[in-house]
């Protein structure tokens, strides 16, 4: 990362798979800087007025991803930790957004950590479902170039107490490490 002395004049957006953690981590973070939290999929599925899977099934990925979109404008207009969806970095334009609006943190976790964080609730996650570790493993091979693209910083989720990352980040945000 560069350090940028006025990161906190910018939005923080994690991005990562889901089940990396970045919800949680949103909702600490904010808490930790005094700040709202603001969660992408959330905010779709309200504008929707159904959940991010029934959208999915209804509608489809691209009336998912259109909405997604919305919601990261809106989401980048203030200095908030934004939650963003796994597959938020697939759009050029919300590539564009991040890179140019916010700090952004990638939250990995590795795919074993992940499909066990994500077992409690597989059918909230559409893009997951069937053969979810086959599938994990083709989201990653195609994310995480785009994660790597945009990532100002970047945290491993394993093992680690969500308090104790968080302690990391801002040390990272403030030190620039």
């Amino acid at each position: 990362m560069v350090w940028d002395p006025n990161w906190l004049e910018r939005p923080i957006a994690l991005i990562g798979l889901s089940g990396c953690g970045k919800s949680t981590l949103a909702r600490l973070l904010a808490r930790a800087l005094c700040w709202p939290w603001y969660d992408t999929d959330a905010a779709v599925a309200a504008s929707a007025g159904m959940s991010v899977a029934d959208l999915f099934q209804v509608y489809g990925e691209a009336e998912f991803r259109a909405r997604e979109s919305v919601a990261l404008a809106e989401a980048l207009r203030e200095p908030q930790v934004i939650a963003t969806g796994g597959g938020i970095v697939l759009q050029a334009e919300n590539r564009r957004m991040l890179h140019d609006q916010a700090t952004v943190i990638w939250l990995d976790a590795t795919d074993a950590t992940i499909l066990a964080r994500l077992a409690a609730d597989a059918e909230q996650r559409p893009l997951l479902r069937g053969d979810a570790a086959a599938r994990l493993a083709e989201l990653r091979a195609q994310r995480t170039p785009l994660y790597a693209e945009l990532a100002d910083l970047t945290f491993q989720t394993d093992g680690v107490m969500p308090i104790d990352l968080v302690q990391r980040m801002l040390a990272a945000l403030r030190y620039g490490r």
